[in-house]
């Protein structure tokens, strides 16, 4: 079977022109890069976004190809839309993936924010997604996402998961405000969008707060005790050294607990068994590199962590024993 970009090549070619193809747009990470690919024929013009730069040429040329075919120019099977099914407003329908390719690249509207904030607004149960089929070669992967509220399910394909389930939530998302219109008239999109980035630069922004306590990989081992001293500020070393004065009598428990909290930390505790008898393990978290002590019982390893936090926030820090 012929490929997408080989029939519009040959197609074209029969009309004296040929396709352009140029790619637009890289995003993502290396190792999740997207790009996007733009064709012009015929004085059409069609994007398409994929994983690789192969396959998003590839399915420009399949859109190219469907638009070709609506123009009314004789487009081969299976690149044309003769014989494919009208699709239904039932409780469950399913979207192909040469019907997905034909709406083109996804809008820059979240609608799987849009589908949240509605459910949100007036108590609908959650939307739930779910990756019902994984088809193709490992260079053109083609991913189905059912998208389930209630009774009423929604399926689409897409060459990336991602994109599978922004065409699932589309779908749910127009049929509940086609049914739902008398009760749904004041739900406007815009602030429905607004509120849902508001919501996620909240989690980037707490996200963001263990950015801090992450692994130094130039550190060298022998600064390893110094690790608290690179990673906090000089009002939060500051303030920990106030607990440590303060809190000198009380005993280690509460003292440890008064100082990370000063820190900005907090402190995990576990007991693991042995044949020598049980043995208290202690863990500040987040640190960078990972705080972990032990000892008999915990009083004496949180004893231990608040000698430890005492040469690690000294201004002259002795070496470690």
């Amino acid at each position: 079977m012929k490929t997408a970009v080989t029939v519009l090549q040959e197609m074209m070619i029969k009309m004296n022109k040929v396709p352009e193809y140029e790619c637009i747009a890289q995003a993502g990470p290396q190792h999740q890069a997207m790009f996007e690919y733009r064709c012009k024929a015929n004085g059409v013009t069609v994007t398409a976004i994929a994983r690789s730069k192969k396959e998003a040429k590839q399915e420009a040329a399949r859109i190219m190809l469907l638009q070709l075919d609506k123009c009314g120019l004789p487009v081969p099977p299976p690149f044309c839309h003769g014989g494919a099914p009208s699709q239904t407003l039932g409780p469950s329908t399913s979207t192909s993936s040469d019907q997905a390719s034909s709406i083109g690249p996804l809008s820059s509207r979240s609608y799987v924010a849009l589908l949240n904030e509605l459910c949100e607004e007036y108590h609908l149960p959650a939307v739930e997604y779910e990756l019902t089929a994984d088809t193709g070669p490992p260079h053109a992967r083609h991913f189905t996402i059912s998208a389930r509220m209630g009774m009423y399910e929604r399926h689409a394909t897409s060459t990336t998961k991602k994109a599978a389930r922004q065409l699932a939530a589309e779908q749910l998302y127009t049929y509940l405000k086609g049914n739902l219109s008398r009760v749904t008239k004041d739900f406007v999109e815009d602030d429905a969008l607004v509120r849902a980035h508001e919501k996620a630069m909240d989690r980037y922004v707490e996200a963001r707060e263990d950015l801090a306590w992450r692994p130094n990989l130039g550190q060298k081992i022998a600064d390893y005790h110094l690790g608290l001293l690179t990673h906090i500020d000089s009002e939060k070393h500051a303030r920990a050294l106030e607990a440590l004065e303060a809190c000198r009598e009380l005993e280690a428990e509460r003292a440890l607990a008064a100082v990370v909290g000063a820190l900005g930390l907090s402190v995990e505790c576990y007991e693991l068994g042995g044949d020598r008898g049980p043995l208290s393990v202690l863990c500040l978290t987040p640190t960078a590199p990972a705080v972990t002590l032990a000892a008999r019982d915990p009083s004496t390893a949180a004893a231990t962590a608040l000698r430890y936090l005492r040469r690690s926030l000294a201004a002259d820090p002795e070496p470690p024993l």
